[in-house]
């Protein structure tokens, strides 16, 4: 399913060999839970009292910032301009505008799997989970679940963050489209993203940790299972190279032939 040398493929080869593995899979549950208990109890409501009161200018620059973490503005471009792309290649069209449809296809199908997967493992979590959100939690709690009874009340919808899930799922987009280029810059955004949710009072510190985790894994597994059948992108020496943009190649030295020289005359 994945190529052995991909980064999924390795970590879950780590997991399987030999006897210690064995119980790395038995007792990895059980710790997750164990962990996230005591994260809950210690963190999530420090946390939260102290980034919610945190200063006025900087609650305002994170209630800008939180918008990102939506998936529409990410989804709704990719699907149509995947869909008007896969069109449009169905035309006569000249080698060179074939090629760039073809890329934009591919380019816009993995921006919208890598983003929209991620969303609906969390939007299906969300509802069997039921944890009220921090405006229930001097009522409530932090630990206050109810199990599949709230499909559309989204204040029973904490945990996890579809915001963090979001933005980490497009950091390692924009990570692979980019070929790790402003890893820094991408990287602290998406975290930033995550952590606007917390200091608006959405989320607790839990939920925005498990919805970076999903976020990062999925995707990756995502990207690793695009390269491994060579769609845009290829697995060399244990990294993801990303390579869809060569497809613009063609009519970029079309352009450059035919109609740039007589802009610039």
């Amino acid at each position: 399913m994945l190529a052995p040398d991909s980064f999924s493929a390795r970590v879950g080869q780590a997991l399987r060999r030999g006897h210690e593995s064995h119980r790395i899979l038995f007792w990895w549950p059980i710790l997750t839970v164990a962990g996230f208990l005591l994260a809950a109890i210690f963190f999530d409501g420090p946390v939260i009292h102290a980034l919610t009161n945190w200063p006025a200018h900087e609650r305002a620059f994170f209630a800008f910032v939180t918008g990102f973490g939506k998936s529409d503005w990410i989804l709704i471009p990719t699907l149509l301009g995947m869909l008007v792309a896969w069109v449009l290649g169905y035309l006569p069209l000249t080698y060179s505008w074939r090629w760039a449809m073809r890329a934009v296809a591919g380019v816009c199908a993995f921006v919208f799997v890598g983003v929209a997967l991620p969303g609906l493992i969390v939007v299906i979590l969300k509802r069997i989970i039921g944890r009220a959100r921090p405006m229930y939690m001097d009522e409530l709690g932090v630990l206050h679940f109810e199990p599949f009874q709230h499909l559309v009340d989204w204040s029973f919808h904490s945990f996890p963050s579809g915001h963090s899930t979001t933005a980490l799922a497009f950091t390692i987009v924009l990570l692979t489209l980019t070929n790790d280029r402003f890893r820094g810059a991408i990287i602290a955004f998406g975290l930033a993203i995550g952590l606007s949710r917390i200091v608006v009072g959405d989320h607790f510190f839990t939920d925005v940790v498990s919805g970076i985790l999903l976020g990062t894994a999925s995707t990756i597994v995502i990207r690793d299972y695009f390269a491994t059948r060579n769609w845009g992108m290829r697995i060399e020496k244990g990294k993801v190279r990303f390579r869809l943009f060569t497809g613009f190649l063609p009519l970029w030295r079309w352009l450059q032939r035919r109609h740039i020289p007589k802009m610039l005359k």
